[in-house]
């Protein structure tokens, strides 16, 4: 558990402070606390007992009065002070498409279809086809990322349609986000003590944004589309593919535009570009395990360094690479040359490539 800071004493130490005071007070020999059945020995144990017990509690406040140490319960009423209550987990929501279809078929509402994995989505309005072409929308049973579903994957349905294959595909299934993570959620509302709300000032808008699921990173450029706009560029931490989809960009335009100041422009939120950098390594030794360690370490480094206007440094890509379990020297044979991040880019670990 995270320190606070108190210092604490420990139960032996307050039983060597009670029996001694309370020794000093009647004026009895200090030999008899070797006696472990007198009066002063057994009020000394009780009483330390006690206090111990009190300054546990003042070492719990200690900790929980300020949300950088806060139990996870304290944290609660932190963000609720703040504001900033914690991101819940969002379902994903999309299409099932179905295309060739003749004649009238149709599907209701609230009808199930499964992916191959056994993850269920249900219909949320009924469809026909049009042109050929039956989409219908449908939204996850189950919240969290676990719901996103790529393009082109088999959805099935679990009970026979009239007119309609078993099998279609998905189409633009996304939004699904997990509960924010403790630390996110921590950060978050420590960011709220640091940049008090100021009626549309540059941290307003990325304050605003992140507390959209499915945001943890956001970036303000003014004047972005002409003089008086503001543009919120949108990324998450995710260490494979840190782009928002469209469904969290329209969540963040839908949640700030009521927030931003009346005389204020237009706001446009966006993605950031992913500015994709792949790397070529000699390692020593050469391992599978050491591999995904180096991989791990360069992912993590390019969250930290991969900003808009930044730039990844080969020192730095060097020194993730040193930082892997297992590794004792290696070869960056690209990239040899800085890597700048422009304006409107995150970074984006592309394909590695060993020898």
């Amino acid at each position: 558990m995270a320190d606070s800071g108190f210092s604490r004493p420990t139960l032996p130490q307050l039983i060597t402070e009670v029996r001694s005071d309370i020794l000093t007070r009647l004026a009895a020999d200090s030999t008899l606390a070797e006696l472990r059945r007198t009066d002063a020995e057994v009020y000394s144990r009780v009483q330390a007992a006690s206090v111990h017990t009190v300054y546990g509690y003042i070492d719990y406040l200690a900790r929980n009065l300020l949300p950088d140490l806060a139990d996870e319960d304290w944290l609660i009423r932190h963000g609720n002070m703040k504001r900033a209550p914690r991101k819940a987990a969002t379902n994903a929501s999309g299409y099932v498409r179905w295309d060739g279809v003749t004649g009238s078929a149709s599907i209701d509402a609230g009808v199930t279809i499964q992916r191959d994995d056994l993850v269920s989505f249900t219909t949320t309005a009924s469809a026909t086809p049009s042109g050929g072409v039956l989409r219908v929308p449908v939204t996850c049973d189950t919240t969290g990322v676990t719901g996103n579903t790529d393009d082109g994957i088999t959805m099935r349905l679990t009970s026979p349609v009239p007119g309609l294959p078993s099998a279609g595909i998905a189409d633009t299934i996304q939004g699904g986000t997990d509960i924010e993570d403790l630390e996110v959620w921590r950060a978050r509302i420590i960011e709220r003590w640091y940049y008090t709300p100021q009626g549309g000032a540059d941290a307003d808008y990325e304050v605003w944004a992140k507390e959209v699921a499915g945001v943890t990173r956001a970036w303000t450029y003014r004047h972005w589309s002409g003089r008086g706009t503001v543009g919120v560029m949108l990324a998450n931490s995710d260490l494979y593919n840190p782009i928002p989809d469209a469904a969290v960009v329209s969540a963040v335009q839908a949640h700030i535009e009521p927030l931003a100041p009346i005389a204020g422009a237009d706001v446009y939120a966006f993605a950031a570009t992913p500015h994709v950098v792949d790397y070529h390594i000699r390692l020593t030794p050469d391992t599978q395990e050491i591999r995904l360690a180096v991989e791990a370490e360069i992912r993590a480094m390019n969250l930290r360094d991969g900003v808009p206007e930044g730039a990844l440094e080969p020192s730095r890509i060097s020194e993730a690479i040193s930082l892997a379990t297992g590794e004792y020297s290696h070869v960056l044979v690209s990239p040899t040359d800085e890597v700048p991040i422009a304006k409107g880019e995150v970074g984006v670990v592309g394909d590695f490539t060993w020898t």
